[in-house]
């Protein structure tokens, strides 16, 4: 008999170790609870059957020689992750990269499936964490606004979801000129340009009505290499990440394929360009085999509009256009359960500030209610594939990356069988590994994500509470690095943000008052860096303050940050002369920095020990 749980009353405090260990005796308590369970499995398994570690062995100089090599190695370890080890655990203090507590569930189960099978290669080998990780797969397909034909896993990490999204999507819009191969008749009367617009769905449905055929359409697909270059551009914006290169790459759709969207100011992409892109490529007979949209970029947090992108194609299709949308949130596709009921329906627009009140988050007159980064997470569903990684924003351990699809079918156009561990054919309960880049890899990622899962759920009460703490805590972090003022020496600096942020990352810089050159603005925002961090602040585990830097450069960003240079009465032209923008980049997913009590007494700390790195710089540097 299953009891309903109220969530939103249970207090999040309890699912982390904490910044000071603050639940170490429940860790403890529950590893130990674990750890039995196991061995009590072990025990009665065979039981009849004779140990074979005996007693008398315990008690020999070479087991105790051993015991005592086995220790002096673990305490070897442990004093080297001391020394070289970012502090990121830190309630307060730690403001850099995409790091921070993961749930002790997540970390727990993570330990306790290795015990049990680290492989999680195939049902075969690891059942109990393979139907986890179709019950994940399931969850991020829910979580994402796909329903029951939705599918996902828990991927490696987010590079190589990013990659299978678009080794899935060039294969997909290679089904129809396959089945011209293969099976003429089927698509009789159709040119070349309409094969390949086709819609995912479209390209399916040949490949179902192939029959007995199916095998022999997949192998005259991409697969096969062919007709590669037919198949368009890849379009992704200047917000990409890295991954994306690797992608274009390692699939042979080719970097020439590829195409980087402009941005706007306010680093989202920018549709107009977008659509004349798109515009430009149709008229030359050149197909778009995709767009990605990305929600939660990691230089910046922004939030692409997705909506509008949806939009975009609606618009192409009714010209016998159309291509695959992807969303890459990784970073930010947690922040989706912000906005689901406990039902799981999207709340309406209008309810949100009563149903966030209710819930106990964005309170004190702080809340988090962009229109448009509202819609483009509401429009998430439309997409046909997306990343989303619960390593990030789901706060379990690395690796858990995640990707999910729309139609499930499309993960047929993967399938790579292995008699030893997937045959064609053969039903079982759950079988992941022949539709993924992957072979083996840890049941523990699986396991970990399975339990985050149920302790914290994929909406409102759970993940959603959750994920706003973070967002709170970056407006306040924003509203703060806006507005921040130090005398060092006679001379006034201040800190500004560079935009308003769409997500929990905030970009921000040093500007000496009076003093309007890029280049010497770009200095003392890197020396900051610098001094937060071991390159000339010293070591990692006496830093008071942690913060890691990026810059935006013409080639990457174009004219994006030059409306900001601008507002702070400095000649844009200097940013193309200089040839970058240095920013601070603060991910802001402390789950400790929530209110208004918790960030007033972080708030002076952070302030103090900036105070302490700009008299250093000034000491030290010929800057100040």
């Amino acid at each position: 008999m299953s009891i309903k749980k109220d969530y939103k009353d249970m207090d999040l405090s309890a699912y982390f170790l904490g910044p000071k260990g603050e639940n170490v005796e429940l860790f403890k308590q529950l590893t130990n609870e674990l750890i039995d369970d196991h061995v009590g499995y072990r025990k009665n398994f065979g039981k009849a059957d004779a140990n074979s570690i005996s007693e008398a062995e315990k008690i020999t100089p070479e087991y105790n020689k051993a015991v005592a090599n086995l220790k002096e190695v673990m305490h070897e370890l442990s004093a080297k992750l001391r020394d070289g080890s970012i502090p990121w655990a830190t309630a307060g203090r730690y403001w850099g990269h995409m790091d921070n507590e993961t749930l002790l569930p997540a970390i727990l189960a993570f330990n306790f499936a290795i015990l049990w099978n680290g492989n999680g290669v195939a049902w075969a080998g690891s059942p109990a964490s393979t139907l986890m990780e179709k019950e994940v797969g399931l969850d991020l397909a829910k979580l994402c606004g796909y329903d029951e034909n939705g599918w996902g896993y828990v991927a490696t990490d987010g590079t190589i979801a990013n990659v299978s999204a678009l080794w899935m999507a060039r294969n997909v819009a290679s089904i129809p000129l396959a089945v011209k191969e293969v099976c003429p008749e089927l698509v009789a009367g159709k040119s070349e340009w309409e094969l390949l617009n086709m819609s995912v769905k479209e390209s399916l449905d040949l490949l179902d009505k192939s029959g007995d055929k199916k095998n022999d359409v997949k192998s005259q697909s991409a697969r096969s290499g062919k007709n590669l270059q037919k198949l368009g551009k890849w379009l992704v914006p200047s917000t990409m990440h890295y991954s994306w290169k690797k992608a274009v790459d390692i699939t042979g759709v080719g970097e020439d394929n590829l195409i980087v969207l402009p941005v706007d100011e306010h680093y989202q992409i920018d549709l107009e360009k977008l659509d004349a892109i798109i515009r430009e490529n149709v008229d030359n007979g050149t197909p778009i085999l995709g767009v990605v949209a990305v929600v939660g970029s990691t230089e910046e947090g922004a939030v692409d509009r997705v909506d509008q992108i949806v939009k975009m194609r609606e618009k192409y299709r009714k010209e016998g256009v159309d291509f695959i949308i992807h969303v890459d949130s990784a970073y930010g596709g947690y922040g989706r359960a912000v906005y689901i009921d406990e039902d799981g329906q999207f709340i309406p627009y209008d309810k949100l500030e009563g149903t966030f009140k209710k819930y106990g988050i964005f309170t004190e007159n702080n809340q988090f209610m962009k229109k448009n980064v509202y819609e483009a997470y509401k429009a998430m569903g439309e997409a046909d594939s997306i990343t989303i990684d619960p390593h990030k924003m789901g706060y379990v351990p690395y690796d858990a990356g995640g990707l999910t699809i729309k139609d499930t079918r499309m993960k047929d156009s993967l399938t790579y069988y292995a008699p030893y561990a997937f045959q064609e054919g053969v039903a079982v309960p759950a079988s992941i590994g022949q539709y993924t880049l992957e072979g083996s890899k840890a049941a523990g990622s699986a396991a970990a994500v399975w339990a985050a899962h149920r302790v914290l759920p994929l909406n409102i009460s759970g993940y959603g509470r959750l994920v706003a703490r973070t967002l709170f805590a970056a407006r306040r972090f924003h509203d703060m690095v806006d507005s921040m003022k130090f005398e060092i020496n006679g001379k006034t600096i201040k800190t500004h943000a560079v935009y308003d942020p769409d997500f929990n990352m905030v970009d921000w810089v040093f500007k000496e008052e009076g003093n309007n050159s890029l280049k010497d603005m770009n200095d003392l925002t890197q020396a900051i860096a610098e001094y937060t961090s071991t390159s000339k602040g010293g070591d990692l585990y006496s830093l008071d303050v942690l913060i890691t830097d990026s810059q935006f450069n013409p080639e990457t960003y174009g004219d994006a940050p030059v409306e900001f240079i601008k507002s702070l009465g400095i000649n844009g032209e200097e940013y193309h002369t200089e040839g970058k923008l240095e920013i601070l980049r603060s991910s802001c997913m402390t789950p400790w920095v929530y209110d208004e009590e918790s960030f007033n007494y972080w708030e002076p700390r952070i302030k103090e020990a900036i105070q302490g790195k700009l008299e250093e710089i000034a000491n030290s540097e010929d800057i100040l």
